[in-house]
């Protein structure tokens, strides 16, 4: 077996060089991420479950390189959140006590997409419970089932949510690459504060089948890596059309994400730079990120986001989680048919949820229907103000191609808007906490995004935790 430090910060590239080439193989690779998971995860919490089978599914992958198939991931381990569902000896539980012992019994349309591009799925990554719509004021990478997930750059940092585990294992190197789900800041919010990729993809451009829901209108699924190019690459495998979800249906067609991975096709696109509120720090940071995007050939401008684009959105949220939690259950076999069902176990078990349940209480207030003329008008108007006139007039009357944002400032317009985000790490602050920058588009500009982030990532190095 190759010596450990061969697979610290392994991409995808450098692993399917390694199986062609008959340096290390697939298992190894496993074994590696599973040794540093028995290592690390008692103190960052990072994984809830790790897949009995995954290493049966590592020999396989190498017995099909020895036959000669060479599919986009395969041998690559995946590590999943725990609120998408995983088929064979893996619990879906959202981090609840409620749902422990919830085995789906099938895998999520995008983990089905995942294994056909030749994924090992290497286990469940723990989450802000209920992917941070339990309650107010829980830490986030909080669960009630996987404890207290931990930020790899220093105990006392923020881990971000509500993607807590899968963000921490990218960056601790406990796996290669990660799934997260984001209904509001979900992705890009830990991606940012572990100084990892993100990807936060148009919402329908991945299924969102499979997955425990919490806003029909906003949730999506997307990446978690330490490259851009093992993202997009996992992005290319997780994005299809999916009967069982409208979102997907007669998507864009382009050329294959990948092939934006040339900082020669970032000349002469134009940002839009948003002014924020920062540190003296944080502003100098950014002003070093933004030289270096000039540098690129990249045309830079400063802009104002339109007043009313980041409105709060906590009554769409609660209308469309009832109605969503309460169709997911029916398609389980799940002791709970309704929201209310679910917060009466809570208050029988109150040691499960110490820091309550007052997310789950307001929503249960609402009727689920969609129907209210307050909720109707509601949404609308977010959309409008998100999108049609917040950030496609403001990219249309700039001539912009993306808006670039300092940390995690702003993610909610993104996701009203239903528009894709990318993060790229950048340096670390004299906390020891990660900065970065995030590229937003109009829907389906993943291409324009991924061509302006990788243009930035060619000039910095990931800041490695200090673990």
């Amino acid at each position: 077996m190759t010596e450990p430090n061969t697979y610290f910060e392994l991409d995808i590239e450098t692993a399917h060089r390694g199986y062609k080439e008959g340096t290390f193989t697939a298992r190894d690779v496993t074994a590696y991420y599973l040794t540093r998971i028995a290592q690390l995860n008692d103190k960052l919490r990072a994984v809830i479950q790790v897949n009995p089978d995954a290493l049966f599914e590592a020999e396989a992958a190498d017995r099909a390189y020895q036959r000669g198939e060479r599919l986009p991931l395969l041998g690559i381990p995946v590590l999943i959140k725990d609120n998408v569902e995983t088929a064979g000896l893996m619990k879906t539980t959202a981090g609840a006590v409620a749902l422990a012992h919830h085995f789906a019994g099938r895998d999520a349309h995008l983990v089905e997409r995942l294994r056909a591009s030749g994924a090992i799925i290497l286990g469940k990554a723990n989450l802000s419970e209920w992917a941070n719509f339990l309650t107010e004021g829980m830490p986030n990478g909080w669960s009630g089932v996987g404890g207290q997930t931990l930020n790899p750059y220093g105990d006392k940092l923020d881990v971000g949510g509500s993607s807590s585990g899968s963000a921490s294992a990218v960056a601790a190197n406990l796996t290669l690459l990660a799934v997260g789900s984001e209904t509001s800041g979900s992705i890009i919010h830990p991606s940012v504060h572990n100084g990892i990729v993100g990807i936060k993809p148009t919402v329908g451009l991945v299924s969102r089948s499979g997955i425990i829901p919490i806003s029909r209108s906003q949730d999506t699924a997307g990446p978690m890596a330490r490259t851009l190019r093992d993202a997009v690459l996992a992005l290319e495998a997780m994005v299809g059309e999916d009967p069982a979800d409208p979102a997907t249906t007669h998507l864009p067609v382009g050329p294959p994400y990948r092939t934006c991975l040339d900082e020669r096709q970032a000349v002469g696109m134009r940002v839009g730079v948003v002014k924020t509120d920062l540190s003296e720090e944080e502003q100098a940071l950014y002003d070093e990120a933004i030289a270096l995007l000039k540098q690129s050939g990249i045309e830079v401008v400063t802009v104002d986001l339109p007043s009313k684009a980041g409105l709060d959105q906590g009554d769409i949220l609660y209308h469309e989680f009832k109605l969503g939690i309460e169709a997911y259950l029916a398609s389980t076999t799940l002791p709970f048919e309704t929201l209310s069902d679910l917060i009466n176990w809570n208050n029988s078990h109150t040691e499960s949820i110490p820091h309550g349940q007052k997310t789950f209480e307001k929503a249960e207030h609402h009727s689920g229907r969609l129907i209210e003329a307050a909720y109707l008008t509601r949404r609308l108007d977010d959309v409008y103000h998100a999108k049609t006139d917040g950030i496609d007039r403001l990219l249309a009357e700039q001539g912009l191609h993306a808006l670039v944002l300092p940390h995690d400032h702003n993610y909610d317009m993104a996701a009203k808007a239903g528009h894709p985000t990318i993060t790229i790490p950048y340096r670390l602050k004299a906390s020891g906490a990660p900065f970065g920058l995030s590229f937003t588009g109009t829907s389906y500009a993943e291409r324009d995004l991924i061509r302006l982030a990788y243009a930035f990532e060619c000039h910095v190095t990931r800041p490695v935790p200090p673990l």
